[in-house]
């Protein structure tokens, strides 16, 4: 473990580089007694969420940040690169300090991974949305960039009968690969699916308002106007609780097509 910290000094200057970060991390796990699927579980986290995180240079959020450091022994300012003694290993450390730390490195990370989302000019990752969710604390705010990208539904109540949609983006998956092109037409289509395939989009909104994001790979049978036979289209599908600043909650939907 010495060893791999005296490789991995970098004096930051102000902000801390996203990519440094992930490569200090990575060596990090490399030169400890966790494999990226045994620091995932340890940490709570599903066995690919380690190898993901690296491979797609993503947020950790700051919660990760501490759980990842407490797991290694380190601080986040030691996989920043910062000469920091401190190690998250017993009782007597000071939290406050902790939580300084963390909170200076994820601003770091989290700033480079918005202005990413920003100039993308294209479709956001999944990440993008998980990581605007956490900053936002699932209220609907600094939502504009993301706001076309996915669709909002009313939250809705185990007695609901169909998705209840509110707003619809004009490059989610529905408007795209649907043709939706208004609340009224979506909600229509739910009343043409499988009562089956209906049924199921609603449990999993019942699910999500109980607080916990749902991430799903999707399968869909859609019969579509100009066809005469249903096509098929397989997506992945995030569930997110959000709320507005009135305190009014919702379901957002943010989808991509599975490649």
């Amino acid at each position: 473990m010495n060893d791999s910290k005296s490789c991995i000094k970098d004096t930051l200057q102000g902000e801390v580089s996203v990519t440094d970060f992930h490569t200090r991390l990575k060596a990090l796990i490399q030169n400890s007694d966790y494999d990226y699927k045994s620091l995932s579980l340890k940490i709570g986290q599903g066995e690919r969420y380690i190898s993901n995180l690296l491979s797609n240079k993503s947020d950790p959020g700051y919660s990760s940040v501490v759980k990842i450091c407490s797991a290694l022994g380190l601080t986040p300012n030691q996989i920043a690169g910062l000469d920091d003694q401190i190690t998250l290993a017993g009782t007597d450390v000071d939290t406050r300090v902790v939580s300084a730390h963390a909170e200076k490195i994820l601003t770091a990370v989290t700033k480079e991974a918005h202005r990413k989302l920003a100039t993308r000019g294209a479709q956001p990752l999944l990440d993008d949305v998980l990581t605007w969710w956490y900053q936002q604390g699932g209220v609907l705010s600094n939502f504009d960039t993301l706001s076309e990208h996915v669709d909002l539904y009313r939250a809705p109540t185990p007695d609901t009968p169909l998705p209840d949609p509110y707003k619809i983006g004009s490059q989610s998956l529905a408007t795209r690969s649907f043709g939706v092109n208004s609340t009224e037409h979506l909600r229509y289509l739910f009343t043409t699916f499988d009562k089956k395939i209906s049924d199921a989009v609603r449990l999993a909104h019942v699910e999500t308002t109980k607080g916990d994001p749902q991430l799903s790979v999707q399968e869909l049978d859609v019969t579509l106007p100009g066809h005469s036979f249903p096509l098929r289209f397989v997506y992945k599908r995030l569930l997110l609780p959000v709320r507005d600043t009135a305190g009014n909650g919702y379901v957002l939907n943010y989808s991509q097509a599975l490649e």
